[in-house]
């Protein structure tokens, strides 16, 4: 008999406890207690605002670990449309390679195929700030001088590929947007290409 009083016991202790609640509806088990009183309308009179204007946005960068560009003394970055009374400059335009087409830091993100001297291998490159330039890397080069690649940087139409003291180790010049051509400074040739 004592058995079946544990459940009642513990269901007369349940009901005690919600009891202390308020009522039953509160906790959704049972009716609430309506209002008959009817709801005011709280809403706010329309306030005056100033019309909404867009514009578009910079295209997010490819690499997580990418920095934004500087902003200009305006406060726009570069290529983006300057404030209405502003005057901000506008960016100075990628460029033009030989073949006409033109080439910006991120033409060259990503991965590439580097080549010197019959071997093959992989260049990677990205926007973060590095010694040198912007970070780069190789992957499965088994020259010394292009393990040696950490950094890049453009100037003109020309890619630079430094070591990680910061110090160039080949120059390439853009024979399209997809295709680099150069020296290594120790001598021989290098390209990268996708």
């Amino acid at each position: 008999m004592s058995r079946r009083l544990a459940p009642i016991g513990l269901v007369a202790t349940l009901a005690a406890a919600l009891s202390g609640c308020g009522s039953f509806g509160a906790i959704g088990l049972g009716p609430m207690e309506r209002s008959s009183k009817p709801v005011e309308n709280d809403t706010l009179p329309p306030v005056a605002s100033a019309p909404v204007t867009s514009s578009a946005l910079p295209p997010p960068p490819m690499d997580p670990n990418a920095q934004m560009p500087p902003q200009t003394a305006a406060g726009t970055l570069p290529g983006a449309e300057p404030l209405p009374g502003t005057g901000a400059p506008a960016a100075p335009p990628p460029v033009s390679t030989a073949s006409g087409a033109e080439i910006g830091r991120t033409d060259l993100l990503g991965g590439w195929t580097l080549q010197s001297g019959g071997e093959s291998c992989q260049l990677f490159m990205t926007l973060t700030s590095w010694t040198g330039g912007y970070r780069a890397s190789t992957r499965g080069c088994q020259s010394p001088t292009l393990k040696s690649i950490s950094a890049w940087s453009l100037s003109g139409s020309q890619v630079v590929l430094a070591g990680a003291n910061g110090v160039s180790v080949a120059s390439l010049a853009a024979s399209g947007k997809t295709q680099f051509n150069g020296q290594l400074n120790s001598g021989g040739a290098i390209s990268f290409y996708r």
